[in-house]
């Protein structure tokens, strides 16, 4: 089996802020042949900025992903900050 046929989780924080800036973490995670790869950016900027494991295209398909569906990401991850506003 190689890496393209392997099952990538993708999860994501509620918004932070950062330096005066809101924010979204994001990661991309599957288990790899030599542990786990992983792929870790942030939205607005739909960049990935740190990873292991995953080729120069998966990446570029990743922050393909990330512009496609970041206004989606960017509504759950509001919700996510009213349930933890709940919860407090």
């Amino acid at each position: 089996m190689n890496d393209n046929d392997r099952e990538v989780t993708f999860t994501y924080s509620g918004v932070l802020t950062k330096k005066n800036k809101k924010i979204i973490c994001v990661r991309f995670e599957r288990i790899g042949e030599d542990g786990a790869d992983y792929a870790e950016g942030q939205i607005p900027e739909c960049k990935i900025d740190k990873q292991k494991g995953f080729t120069l295209e998966e990446i570029r398909q990743m922050e393909e992903y990330l512009r496609a569906e970041k206004d989606n990401i960017i509504q759950k991850a509001r919700k996510l900050n009213n349930i933890k506003n709940l919860l407090s």
